[in-house]
């Protein structure tokens, strides 16, 4: 079966920047975060074999990432911030039956970030890296706001933050602790 062919008007460059600008949090990012928080979503798409699972293991790019020298080890270990940064965005929970978990993958990113020198989008990516996350998961969150029962059963299977809150800003009363309870 072939693949379907995602359509739109314009750019992916210019459907990110709506995507990213509508949200809550990419609104009030840092304009040059916000900037490469789009180009880099438009690259993910575009080259998708570099953040999915057959690209190896996290940890194993970052460390060869620092072994390496001058621009080869920026590039690389921009490579590991924006792969951690389209992990912790995009798809979570695809760390959820690993041995790691989403603070360890946006810890890596957030030190790979750090240890560029130039240009200084960099460290405002580390100090804003989890904001980043956020921009990037309300931007291409796949649950469709009218469906609070997809919804609430997400929330109830992975127990996220932002589902939660999603559910609460829709009227839904959620029993602190226990993800079982719909009041």
């Amino acid at each position: 079966m072939p693949e379907p062919e995602l359509r739109f008007a314009g750019t992916l460059e210019s459907f990110f920047y709506d995507r990213v600008a509508q949200g809550k949090t990419g609104s009030s990012l840092p304009t040059e975060v916000g900037a490469y928080v789009v180009h880099m979503l438009a690259d993910h798409v575009r080259r998708t074999s570099v953040a999915g699972r057959t690209a190896g293991p996290l940890a194993l790019q970052y460390l060869a990432a620092r072994e390496q020298q001058g621009a080869r080890r920026a590039q690389a270990l921009r490579a590991v911030g924006d792969r951690a940064l389209f992990i912790a965005g995009v798809v979570p929970h695809s760390v959820d039956r690993t041995p790691v978990d989403l603070r360890y993958v946006r810890s890596l990113g957030t030190s790979a970030y750090r240890q560029i020198g130039e240009p200084a989008v960099f460290r405002t990516l580390a100090a804003t890296f989890e904001a980043a996350a956020e921009a990037i998961s309300e931007a291409t969150d796949s649950c469709p706001d009218g469906d609070l029962l997809a919804l609430y059963e997400r929330w109830q299977k992975y127990g996220d933050r932002r589902d939660e809150q999603r559910l609460g800003a829709a009227g839904v009363v959620l029993v602190r602790g226990k993800r079982d309870v719909l009041q």
